[in-house]
């Protein structure tokens, strides 16, 4: 059983990828051996109403909902997101996603941490990308920021109750980040031929590990090899892979 904690539905201004559609992503789970995914829209990422990408999500996702599980992007500076939440709830989505690089605010802002307090209210998970893309092949339009650790630091210390998954988080084994246990670590660009994931596998275990390819903007083999290659238990193999996303999202573990 693999569970994608990261991956996408929808276009991205700045290049083609190779699928775009529920169909598409589908069928490149299916070749790539994975069983679900956790998705989010990309469209969400640049409309000036995050919302109304959430909305196209869930009607796209609807015949493959047994695959795709859906995450909301929503934007704690949009006014009146504290609705467009609730909205997210009733029609099931699991977990939120922001994007401060691209929506124009810090998590350590009044907005974003009143945000963040509602959702964990709600035993909802948050997850955070470090970045989309590697700034070295961006497009010159795309001028977000990546995340910098002290940033997410200051939001994990501000807000204890949290549940926070850092995507694209390389380099989380040299920093304080490990040291809270509110904050976890996607796995889509920690290299274990290097030695980081052993690293922080020791630092912080399975269970504050989640698998994620970041497909499409991404290929997914090299994401679950990063994984296969850990020298540890099945089981703990087993957490990283599917078991801690379906406890983050929940999910029915019973049906793993």
């Amino acid at each position: 059983m693999i569970v994608d904690f990261n991956a996408y539905i929808g276009h991205w201004p700045f290049r083609r990828l190779p699928a775009r559609s529920a169909d598409e992503v589908v069928n490149l789970l299916d070749k790539t051996g994975i069983d679900m995914a956790a998705v989010s829209s990309l469209n969400s990422t640049l409309y000036a109403d995050a919302h109304e990408g959430n909305l196209e999500l869930i009607q796209e996702i609807r015949h493959h909902r047994e695959r795709l599980i859906p995450v909301a992007v929503l934007n704690p500076k949009y006014p009146g997101w504290e609705y467009d939440l609730e909205e997210c709830i009733r029609i099931g989505f699991k977990g939120i996603r922001l994007y401060p690089q691209y929506h124009n605010y810090m998590l350590t802002d009044d907005e974003c941490l009143r945000f963040i307090s509602k959702v964990s209210e709600m035993n909802l998970v948050v997850s955070i990308p470090v970045r989309l893309r590697d700034k070295r092949g961006r497009h010159w339009m795309d001028a977000a920021r990546d995340i910098d650790f002290a940033e997410v630091e200051q939001l994990a210390s501000k807000s204890p109750d949290s549940k926070i998954v850092l995507l694209e988080s390389r380099g989380a084994e040299n920093s304080t980040l490990v040291k809270y246990g509110n904050i976890y670590f996607e796995t889509s660009r920690i290299s274990t031929t290097l030695g980081e994931m052993k690293k922080l596998f020791q630092l912080v275990g399975a269970s504050r590990l989640v698998f994620g390819s970041g497909a499409p903007l991404k290929y997914i083999s090299p994401a679950t090899l990063r994984v296969q290659l850990l020298d540890v238990r099945e089981e703990m193999k087993e957490k990283i892979f599917w078991r801690n996303a379906f406890s983050l999202l929940g999910l029915d573990i019973g049906t793993g």
